[in-house]
């Protein structure tokens, strides 16, 4: 589990605390039919280095949702199962064999994944599949949850160091934000030096893991893991894209560095203070 709260002071831009973790990183997850971000979705956002992130298909209260898949949502077949969560439009298909419509709809519930350890994917938790009269009216619907397919496409074996997860944690100091990073090894040599700079709207957010050094260095598939105090001047949001710059040294004095962008996950709603 990783750690929250923090309990000494040192290097970087606040309170921290750092817990290296021996531990096997499952870089593998089992894929799913719609595991991926739609990249041309992503647009600007409107402060800071932030960039929008979009899930795939329309959202349920999208208004250039189709009117016969609009009904489909309005139907008490579809608000059965949904529960009052929002469904996002995948698609729909024409069956050829009598003309009725099937359409696929999905909820994310904002599970966030680095299949890669450098750019961040949502999962949908389940999918709704609906057949209905081209009026709307429903012949049947079920509840599914989304399966098989693999991982897509494959990823940069150079990439030293990849990004596991990054998440807003509880506090040890009320309405002040906290951040962990955990980051794991991807082979190759070993790390003697590790640092990631979060540029965040507003600021940048400093994580300096002093833990991993010549006489501790970290190793594939070992993981690192830091929790940060967030500077005053800067915010995030969960529904944006930062860029993350990670560097270090090899223990043969070789130094990298890249930029991955990530995803902040489990960040309170803004009626809980943010």
């Amino acid at each position: 589990m990783l750690a929250k709260g923090s309990d000494k002071w040192g290097q970087g831009s606040g309170p921290r605390v750092e817990v290296v973790v021996g531990v096997l990183v499952a870089v593998s997850l089992v894929g799913v039919a719609f595991y991926y971000i739609e990249t041309g979705g992503l647009t600007s956002g409107s402060q800071g280095a932030g960039v929008a992130i979009s899930t795939t298909g329309i959202q349920c209260n999208d208004s250039s949702m189709p009117q016969t898949a609009l009904t489909v949502e309005q139907s008490a077949n579809f608000t059965s199962l949904s529960n009052g969560r929002c469904y996002n439009l995948l698609g729909q298909t024409v069956l050829v064999d009598n003309g009725n419509l099937e359409f696929s709809f999905v909820y994310y519930n904002g599970m966030v994944t680095y299949h890669c350890g450098t750019y961040p994917e949502m999962l949908p938790q389940s999918e709704i599949q609906v057949v209905s009269t081209p009026k709307g009216g429903i012949v049947s619907a079920k509840l599914l949850t989304p399966a098989g397919g693999g991982l897509p496409g494959s990823c940069d074996s150079s990439i030293p160091v990849g990004v596991v997860s990054v998440s807003d944690v509880e506090s040890t100091i009320p309405a002040v934000p906290q951040l962990n990073l955990t980051l794991a090894a991807s082979g190759g040599r070993p790390i003697t030096g590790l640092r990631a700079v979060l540029t965040l709207d507003g600021g940048l957010q400093t994580f300096q893991f002093s833990g991993v050094s010549s006489s501790s260095p970290l190793k594939a598939p070992n993981t690192v893991s830091l929790t940060e105090i967030v500077l005053s001047s800067a915010s995030f949001t969960p529904n944006e894209v930062y860029p993350l710059a990670i560097s270090g040294t090899f223990d043969n004095g070789q130094v990298f560095s890249y930029v991955a962008h990530v995803q902040i996950a489990n960040v309170p709603l803004p009626a809980a203070g943010r």
